[in-house]
């Protein structure tokens, strides 16, 4: 963390002490940057940004008070993932890059202008049965939730991942982002994933390659798994029957990391599956349909 708050000062100050990118062409700068959409995110949503050039030999990013890491893809291009949290604001907001070309010492500054738009989050109320009213407990949510969101901050600056795939072949049937209103005002919480039909005992397919983090039983999400994929993503697995793996096993896209079930706060079975980047929950299905290059 004070790693990241000295770099994060340092590049603040490059920023003050240069020109106005407006002041530069692009064919001066020796690179090229690429916004995947471009200009605009939903909240809880992700966008890829490329830096292209033959010179590149670093790249980094600020972008809604947090530093965003690039990384070499290759020789000349350098990727990285702008998450949005879904409770961020609507409006305007700056990328500021920092591209360092040949080796030199001070970075090239540009910016980019990106709005953040309403992500279209749904109101669902949801009647629990008796047996399940103690999971509603305040304070038991918020334990399980800090608990999750505390194995997915980290960001490993190893590439697991090759391309990305669906955890189970069934459709889902709920949306991220929605507001669940729980037994009439009881609780009331944020849909942090996606939910897929699968009846149980359905195997259940690890994304893409990556090492496991964390196996575990939660009040809320049952049986729980997170596979961290390096680069700052991390895939969560919730309410299995079964666990197959364990902490530190390292796997591949279409291995059978579990099977589905109804463990933890659920009301049939299903996958609860998500996705956390740069420690932001986003939409799970908008994820996998980034084209992340290969």
């Amino acid at each position: 963390m004070k790693r990241l708050l000295v770099v994060a000062l340092a590049l603040g100050l490059m920023l003050m002490l240069m020109p106005h990118p407006s002041q530069a062409q692009p064919s001066q700068q020796g690179f090229t940057v690429l916004l995947d959409p471009s200009g605009e995110i939903q909240q809880g949503r992700t966008a890829l940004v490329r830096v292209v050039g033959g010179g590149v030999t670093q790249a980094r990013a600020t972008f809604l008070g947090r530093l965003v890491e690039l990384h070499e893809m290759r020789p000349g291009e350098w990727i990285g993932f702008l998450a949005v949290n879904m409770d961020t604001s609507v409006g305007a907001y700056t990328l500021d890059l920092f591209v360092w070309v040949n080796n030199e010492a001070t970075p090239t500054y540009m910016n980019q202008n990106i709005t953040v738009l309403y992500g279209g989050f749904e109101t669902q109320d949801i009647e629990l049965s008796f047996g399940l009213e103690g999971l509603l407990d305040p304070q038991l949510n918020a334990t399980n939730f800090d608990t999750i969101e505390r194995a997915n901050n980290r960001t490993t600056p190893e590439r697991l991942f090759t391309t990305f795939q669906q955890p189970v072949a069934g459709p889902p049937i709920s949306n991220f982002g929605g507001w669940r209103n729980y037994n009439n005002g009881t609780l009331t919480g944020r849909h942090t994933g996606s939910d897929f039909r699968a009846v149980t005992g359905t195997p259940v397919e690890a994304i893409s390659d990556g090492r496991v983090v964390f196996t575990r039983y939660m009040p809320i999400h049952g049986n729980h798994v997170i596979i961290d994929h390096g680069w700052g993503i991390l895939s969560g697995y919730s309410h299995l029957s079964e666990i197959l793996v364990v902490p530190g096993q390292l796997v591949h896209k279409g291995d059978v990391i579990g099977l589905s079930g109804a463990t933890g706060r659920v009301q049939g079975p299903h996958l609860h599956f998500e996705i956390a980047v740069n420690d932001n929950w986003v939409d799970a299905i908008q994820f996998l349909s980034l084209n992340i290059p290969s």
